[in-house]
């Protein structure tokens, strides 16, 4: 009958409703899930006698309740959200090693400033000079665990990111499997809502490691695109692998092709971390400690320790090829086009003379200056076996970098008695090679505006106006500039008298002992992995205060104290500590920012979630209530059906 196929339907569609909402209820924390909602329509209806009768009602389909806008909104901000923190989580670690607390390298470059300022003001004091090697050996080694600390850390990013490729793989997979399914299932006319479920929850997941474009949320077909539309996922999975690209960085490909660009997700911040924001840090941690390397080192390499000058001096470092120009030879700092100055001391009469050595990088090889070095009197040069620089002096003569004038001076252009002799050395800016001429004649110390004239013998441009007549005692030094003195015995000048000498202001205008590693404090072959010269640890008394060879000169030292503030970092702008607190600055404003970032974008993850859970979330309470009203009509169609079989059950009583 009829009106019993009507009873009997909506008990079924009420009862699947009831299923549907029990079903809601059980999965109301399950990550993922979607409500689902019975939709309800007429049945075909029927005509009897012109009219059209109900037939009851069908369960048309089993609905899920989707936010597409807002799945795809979530699924954005969970990649943003995933990046940002792999990003903060990497600047802190910076942030952590470049603090400057007690015990840093911030720390230890204060610590060797200061103990270097104590040791200028008494500089043969054997303590002082000890807390000085202590303090370098410190530096030394803060250089290289912060260098060993950002290597681990590129480690563990290379390790994270061939992790999170795999998951990548895995999800790509599994997605692609289900989508198989739910294509079978559709084709079958079967609504596969917990096939689609566990993809979106997939989906998501996948969105954490990198970005999903929008419009695969609206896709017919199920297909997605991600990785900033590298990664086509559909029935059949892309597979990514990880490759070694140029400088160490690691590249993302799909078979031959790449290298992927993922726009966000986990997978972006491992790949900006490891290739940008670590080498980066490094390459400014390595650009101020080749500026600080090379600024000590350059000023021990050129003055003299409490030993004066040495019987031999040997390199650190080689080169790739010493047959090649040294310009071409990957030297650990540039070789300028410059000049060094080699003293050469006999160590019996104290005599010394001072060479110039010529160094052109674009044509010299490490071959050519070593030779040249070894043509010098007194003097043999060579490479050890190794390749690296050694200079001996010959036996009874000493060697160093000091720059200081020769000890006799060429008195062929002098027709008086009077000898001069120079001392000191030069501490000026501007060096040079002066001419010393008397501008009349008489008897030094005696006679009345008797005067030596100094020049610049290049330019003409007067030094000094030194008197040498009345007022001046004989054999007292008298300084011309910079630290550069002069002194005549008692004897005549004539006028035009003259003598030349240079002024030197840097022994190794050309970088050549830093490059090759010659006589500093500092041992390194790339400023990462950095060490104190051993003898000058074994013996600290090697440490270079002066010039002069002076025991209380303390120049060299001077010149450390001032280069602590001098502006040599970024285009002469920062000093060596200023950089220093600069880095750990900008490191601690990169965490802010992300920090910001990731707390803006949790703020924003709650609205949307907001917006999902009206649509797509369950509401325990709203379900009861469905089910208070799919439960009465179900009880009401059951008394209906009861009722007609009552109805049924009498009539079949009243015809027998």
């Amino acid at each position: 009958m009829l009106v019993y196929n009507i009873g009997i339907s909506a008990v079924q569609a009420n009862q699947a409703a009831l299923q549907a909402i029990s079903n809601n209820i059980a999965n109301a924390s399950t990550e993922g899930y979607h409500r689902q909602r019975v939709k309800l329509a007429q049945s075909s209806p029927i005509v009897q006698n012109h009219l059209q009768f109900g037939t009851g009602v069908n369960v048309s389909s089993i609905q899920r309740m989707v936010n597409s806008a807002a799945d795809s909104a979530l699924t954005l901000n969970l990649s943003q959200s995933a990046e940002s923190q792999v990003r903060l989580e990497t600047a802190q670690a910076i942030e952590g090693l470049l603090t400057p607390a007690s015990g840093s390298l911030t720390d230890a470059v204060g610590t060797f400033f200061s103990n270097v300022e104590k040791l200028a003001s008494s500089p043969t004091d054997g303590t002082l000079r000890r807390e000085v090697v202590s303090a370098a050996q410190m530096v030394a080694q803060q250089v290289t665990s912060l260098n060993a600390s950002l290597d681990q850390l590129q480690r563990q990013q290379a390790a994270s990111i061939q992790e999170t490729v795999d998951q990548v793989n895995q999800l790509t997979g599994q997605i692609s499997a289900l989508n198989q399914q739910i294509k079978l299932a559709q084709v079958s006319g079967v609504e596969p809502n917990t096939l689609m479920d566990q993809r979106d929850q997939l989906v998501q997941n996948l969105g954490k490691l990198v970005d999903i474009s929008p419009g695969s949320f609206t896709s017919s077909d199920g297909t997605m695109v991600a990785a900033g539309g590298w990664l086509v996922i559909s029935e059949h999975p892309q597979q990514l692998s990880v490759i070694q690209g140029d400088n160490g960085t690691l590249q993302i490909q799909i078979g031959s092709r790449g290298p992927v660009v993922p726009a966000s997700g986990q997978l972006a911040g491992l790949l900006a971390s490891h290739n940008e924001m670590l080498p980066e840090i490094r390459d400014a941690l390595q650009t101020w400690s080749s500026a600080f390397i090379s600024g000590v080192n350059s000023v021990q390499a050129t003055g003299l320790n409490l030993s004066g000058p040495a019987a031999f001096i040997n390199g650190f470092n080689s080169v790739s090829d010493p047959n090649v120009p040294l310009a071409q030879a990957n030297t650990v700092l540039p070789v300028q086009p410059g000049t060094l100055y080699i003293s050469v001391t006999n160590a019996a009469t104290g005599e010394r003379k001072t060479h110039e050595v010529s160094i052109d990088p674009a044509q010299d090889s490490l071959q050519d200056v070593v030779a040249r070095m070894g043509t010098l009197p007194n003097v043999s040069a060579g490479l050890t076996t190794t390749g690296q620089v050694r200079l001996m002096a010959e036996a009874g003569f000493l060697i160093d970098f000091a720059g200081r004038p020769d000890s006799v001076i060429d008195t062929s252009s002098i027709a008086g008695s009077a000898v001069p002799v120079l001392s000191g050395a030069y501490q000026g800016d501007q060096g040079g090679n002066w001419t010393f001429t008397a501008d009349s004649t008489g008897q030094v110390g005696a006679t009345e505006g008797l005067k030596v004239r100094v020049t610049n013998t290049g330019t003409g441009e007067l030094i000094a106006v030194l008197n040498v007549g009345a007022g001046y005692m004989a054999n007292q030094p008298i300084e011309v500039a910079g630290g550069l003195s002069v002194r005549f015995n008692a004897g005549t000048l004539q006028i035009g008298d003259t003598f030349q000498s240079s002024a030197v202001a840097d022994p190794d205008s050309s970088g050549f002992l830093n490059a090759l590693g010659i006589g500093g404090v500092f041992q390194t072959a790339d400023f990462r992995s950095v060490t104190v010269e051993s003898s000058i640890v074994k013996d600290p008394g090697l440490l270079a205060a002066s010039r002069t060879g002076n025991v209380a000169d303390a120049s060299q030292l001077n010149r450390i104290v001032q280069f602590r503030t001098a502006p040599v970092l970024s285009a002469g702008t920062e000093s060596i500590e200023a950089r220093l607190a600069n880095l750990a600055s900008s490191t601690g404003s990169t965490v802010n920012f992300y920090q910001a970032q990731s707390d803006h974008l949790q703020s924003q993850y709650d609205q949307i979630r907001n917006q999902q859970d009206a649509v797509s979330g369950v509401d325990p309470n709203e379900e009861l209530m469905a089910m208070l009203q799919f439960q009465r009509a179900f009880q009401a169609n059951a008394r209906f059906i009861a009722t007609i079989n009552d109805s049924l059950d009498d009539l079949l009583g009243i015809i027998r």
